[in-house]
């Protein structure tokens, strides 16, 4: 069983597509789908409930307040049932096609994660602004951590879950910087990590950084997480110089 965690936070627009792709590409005896929308205030959880009479492998676990992505992703990967876990964005940035290619290349690995900044990946649609500010958030990431990825952000990973056992008892980070603190995770218990090129469609409408206003703010607050993260694993960092 592969399961698939959805996070939502008001995505009536795109949700509808993304459910109907996916569960329609992926076969119902062995995908599970877990759709967690947290603090929505408009149809994100009804859309999400009408696909359920059609596809009993689709859960919804709706979380009522506000509490962002990093923990909606979190509750979906320990409700998930299967042995390959993954969590994809709602938005419809990666396409059933792209998530299939990311499960051929896990083979052996531990996990995958896409990547719009590797070699052979293709984004449409992103602005110059938002292209910027993902080169020196990875750049800032090598210096700190020495993370051997191009794009720990891409919103498209999968894991074992005896990986995911091991880690997710020890993720603190509630802002979109848990991406990093999951791979850091994963190197300290020497899990052998893919990264693959993807084709991404970057969605100008995203409410965490929809707008240069958003986009700044949420980096400077990923930003300080990163210190943090830097101060935490120092002790990880000695020991495997």
């Amino acid at each position: 069983m592969i399961s698939i965690v959805i996070p939502a936070y008001n995505e009536e627009k795109i949700l509808s597509k993304t459910l109907k792709a996916y569960l329609s590409f992926f076969p119902k005896d062995s995908f599970e789908f877990v759709v967690v929308p947290n603090g929505c205030k408009d149809g994100t959880v009804e859309i999400a409930r009408s696909f359920q009479k059609n596809y009993p492998n689709l859960k919804v676990h709706e979380i009522p307040e506000p509490v962002g992505k990093a923990r909606a992703v979190r509750k979906g990967l320990s409700l998930a049932a299967g042995t390959i876990v993954a969590y994809l964005d709602a938005d419809y940035s990666t396409s059933p096609e792209e998530f299939k290619k990311l499960l051929i290349a896990m083979k052996d690995a531990d996990g995958v994660i896409a990547s719009r900044l590797a070699p052979g990946a293709t984004v449409e649609n992103r602005t110059r602004l938002r292209k910027l500010a993902g080169i020196i958030f990875s750049k800032i990431v090598k210096i700190l951590f020495w993370l051997p990825y191009y794009d720990t952000q891409c919103g498209a990973k999968i894991f074992t879950k005896e990986l995911l056992e091991k880690i997710l008892a020890f993720s603190k980070v509630n802002d979109t910087a848990f991406d990093v603190e999951l791979l850091l995770l994963a190197r300290h218990f020497k899990a052998r990590i893919v990264e693959y090129p993807t084709h991404w469609f970057d969605r100008s409408d995203s409410v965490i950084v929809g707008n240069p206003a958003k986009l700044i703010k949420t980096s400077l607050i990923m930003l300080l997480t990163l210190i943090k993260l830097r101060f935490r694993f120092l002790p990880f960092f000695a020991q495997n110089i």
